[in-house]
């Protein structure tokens, strides 16, 4: 598995250092459960409480925020969705200890669990027009550069269909991203490139699990002409046998960032200033 794992990390060494050329750029972060330590009276986060199987206090609270905010600080990305965040507060914790300006948005996802999108964004590059929330869903409407832009993440394929009539994304100009967990079918008719399956036919992925890398979460588009999709990595996000370092292992707290790691659509040309 070591062998495997570490493999990876070379060939993603190089895809890394070409997103710091210019242009601009969508990264997708599953945080992986980052609760604040106050229980909730609408859903169930008992285990991330101080009194909770994972004894979730402030000081792993913290120490959770400023690795996710390195993380967002590393990819220096104009625009980052996270997923996985509690609340807005906790947004504004994470954005708080970024070292970069970033502005963001959140919307309540209403889900079981209470995690929910959030965007984070340069405000001097992307600006954001329109915020629509939708089951398992977050819809951003802006503008880059002039052009239109549509950020849309999502972990439900159905949700992607509602929005895209709804919203009338297909209008002519309007550059998408879709970034989140929608199955690959999920795409379908819906004009949109799975630009993410270049990098799995090559054997990458952003979590692993029984032995393989395993892309999990996707990056769709619609935007034609030089764009590079691929894992984004670095080795401190790894454990020592080379795997994405979370949390927890279990109910043992390891301090590490998400058992996922980032992934990234990076545009060349559309949108260059």
């Amino acid at each position: 598995m070591r062998r495997a794992a570490l493999a990876l990390l070379f060939i993603l060494c190089f895809a890394v250092q070409a997103t710091a050329q210019g242009g601009f750029g969508v990264a997708y972060y599953d945080v992986d459960k980052l609760y604040d330590t106050i229980p909730s009276k609408f859903y169930d986060d008992g285990d991330y409480t101080p009194e909770g199987r994972r004894r979730w206090n402030g000081e792993r609270y913290v120490a959770k925020v400023r690795n996710i905010a390195r993380v967002v600080d590393s990819l220096s990305m104009p625009v980052v969705v996270l997923y996985g965040v509690e609340n807005e507060q906790v947004v504004r914790d994470v954005v708080a200890a970024a070292g970069e300006d970033y502005a963001y948005v959140h919307r309540t996802q209403d889900y079981n669990d209470g995690l929910d999108f959030a965007l984070l964004y340069f405000a001097d590059i992307f600006f954001v027009e329109r915020v629509t929330p939708w089951r398992g869903a977050m819809c951003v409407e802006g503008e880059v550069n002039g052009r239109e832009l549509t950020v849309v993440a999502t972990n439900r394929s159905s949700s992607l269909r509602v929005l895209f009539e709804e919203r009338d994304l297909h209008r002519e100009g309007n550059n998408i991203v879709v970034v989140g967990q929608p199955s690959r079918a999920g795409f379908a008719n819906l004009g949109v490139e799975d630009c993410s399956l270049k990098a799995e036919r090559a054997g990458r992925g952003n979590i692993f699990t029984s032995g393989h890398w395993v892309m999990r979460d996707r990056v769709a588009s619609n935007i034609a002409g030089s764009k590079q999709c691929d894992v984004y990595i670095k080795s401190w996000l790894l454990n020592s046998n080379g795997v994405p370092q979370p949390t927890f292992d279990g109910v043992r707290f390891c301090g590490g960032y998400s058992s996922a790691l980032p992934i990234y659509i990076y545009f060349e040309e559309i949108f260059a200033f």
